[in-house]
C-alpha cells in the first residue's frame, strides 16, 4: 500500500494522495485503508519510509568521515530525484521518521568518531542536508534541460555594459543551473570547509 501510495504522491503530488484515490488505485474499499491509517499524516509517513528504503550506495566506515558524508549526500539526492514526493512532504513538515533519520545517524556518527564536538556534528550534518534538499528542490532532473535554456535565454537579453560577468559566462551560469557536476561543486566545497575546520581544531 505505501508503494502505491510513493508512487501517486511522485505522479501528481501530496494533496492528490487522498485516502479515497489511493482505495480505487487498489480497488479496495477507503474504509478498509483506515484500517492501516488513521488518517493522512500516518499515510505520508508510510509514504517516506517507502522512499527512503532504498540505500543503494550507502557509505562504508573505510570511506572515512569525508567519502561516508558524500556517499550519504548522493544518496539522499538520488532518494529526492527518483521520489518528488519526498522534497513536497519536507517543504511542509521536519521529517522525522525513524527510517528517514538512519541517514543523519550515520552522518553524525561519521562527524564525532572524525573528531567533531557533537553540537558542530549536527550542524555540520544539517548543512549537507540543507544543501542536497535544496539542489533536489531547485534542480529537479526532469526540468534541467528547460532551466538551462531558460537561464540561456535570460542572460542574452542582458545588456552586457550592466552585466558583464554574467553575459562574459552565460554558458557557465546555464551549466551550474543543475546536474551531477555542479552537485559535485558544492559538496565538495561543503566537505572542504569542514576538513579544514577539523584541522584548525588541531
Amino acid at each position: 500500500m505505501a508503494g502505491a501510495a510513493l508512487e501517486l504522491a511522485d505522479a501528481e503530488g501530496i494533496d492528490a494522495l487522498t485516502m479515497r484515490r489511493l482505495a480505487d488505485q487498489l480497488g479496495v474499499g477507503t474504509m478498509t485503508l483506515y484500517g492501516y491509517f488513521a488518517n493522512k499524516r500516518e499515510l505520508l509517513h508510510a509514504v517516506l519510509d517507502a522512499a527512503v528504503a532504498d540505500r543503494t550506495g550507502a557509505p562504508r566506515p573505510e570511506e572515512g568521515w569525508r567519502g561516508q558524508l558524500s556517499a550519504l549526500a548522493h544518496l539522499a539526492r538520488r532518494n529526492m530525484l527518483r521520489h518528488p514526493a519526498l522534497v513536497e512532504i519536507r517543504v511542509r513538515e521536519p521529517v522525522l521518521q525513524p527510517d528517514a533519520l538512519a541517514l543523519a545517524e550515520h552522518g553524525v556518527r561519521a562527524l564525532v568518531d572524525a573528531g567533531f564536538s557533537t553540537r558542530e556534528a549536527t550542524y555540520a550534518f544539517r548543512l549537507l542536508f540543507t544543501y542536497t534538499f535544496g539542489f533536489a528542490a531547485f534542480s529537479p532532473a526532469d526540468a534541467l534541460e528547460q532551466d538551462r535554456v531558460a537561464a540561456r535565454v535570460a542572460i542574452a537579453a542582458l545588456p552586457p555594459a550592466e552585466y558583464p560577468a554574467l553575459t562574459a559566462a552565460a554558458a557557465e551560469a546555464a551549466e551550474a543551473m543543475g546536474g551531477e557536476e555542479a552537485f559535485d561543486y558544492g559538496l565538495d566545497r561543503i566537505l572542504d570547509g569542514l576538513e579544514a575546520r577539523l584541522a584548525s581544531r588541531g
